[in-house]
């Protein structure tokens, strides 16, 4: 089975691929796909964001909940930092003492999100998905006991695979995101920059997944 660490698109194939849905706590959409659930720091709405977070302590005790997220902080949106910082902290607060994995999603604040998990004294696992950075901030995020999720970028950036190839394999995840990219592509892909199979893949994926979401 292909494990689709983060996504927002259903496949047909269930049987061969375990998709890990982004859903929202306000729009929840019923399929019968594992799910994430999380407020993203471009779509916070203080006017609903008690009702939000009830909705996600719901969803937890839902066996198919695999994570909270995607959650994290984002720089380029009009949201201001402070209330995204609140509104990430109320949701790590839960993710902690539910012991439930995290999906971060970062831009331009790794340093901050960093700070937040080692402040926090947060046990969980962070996955920053989409990674598509440098090597000395990879290993940044793998020192503080995080995993890399790597996407669409890595079909096509040279110093991306790089990364990947030199990674160990308990580090990172793969996944499609947004993009109509199949993940079996990005799974070829994988194998090919690692120089080994697919199916090795899948069993690295599998191992981490394992170990990671504790199925």
């Amino acid at each position: 089975m292909l494990i689709n660490t983060h996504t927002h698109h259903l496949t047909n194939s269930s049987k061969k691929i375990l998709d890990i849905y982004n859903q929202y706590p306000w729009n929840f959409i019923e399929n019968d796909a594992y799910y994430s659930i999380g407020i993203h720091p471009i779509f916070i709405d203080q006017s609903t964001l008690e009702k939000d977070l009830l909705t996600i302590e719901h969803h937890l005790l839902d066996e198919k909940c695999l994570a909270i997220g995607e959650i994290g902080l984002d720089k380029i949106t009009p949201i201001d930092l402070e209330t995204q910082t609140k509104v990430f902290k109320d949701q790590l607060k839960i993710a902690e003492q539910h012991q439930i994995p995290v999906i971060i999603h970062c831009v331009r604040a790794y340093q901050e999100i960093l700070h937040i998990r080692n402040e926090m004294k947060l046990t969980v696992p962070f996955i920053f998905h989409g990674f598509n950075k440098n090597q000395q901030l990879a290993q940044q995020i793998i020192s503080n006991n995080c995993l890399l999720s790597f996407g669409k970028n890595l079909l096509q950036n040279p110093n991306l695979q790089t990364i990947f190839a030199n990674l160990s394999q308990e580090n990172f995840f793969l996944e499609n995101d947004d993009s109509q990219i199949p993940i079996e592509e990005i799974y070829s892909k994988a194998a090919e920059i690692r120089n080994t199979s697919v199916d090795e893949i899948q069993n690295i994926i599998q191992n981490n997944f394992n170990r990671i979401f504790k199925k």
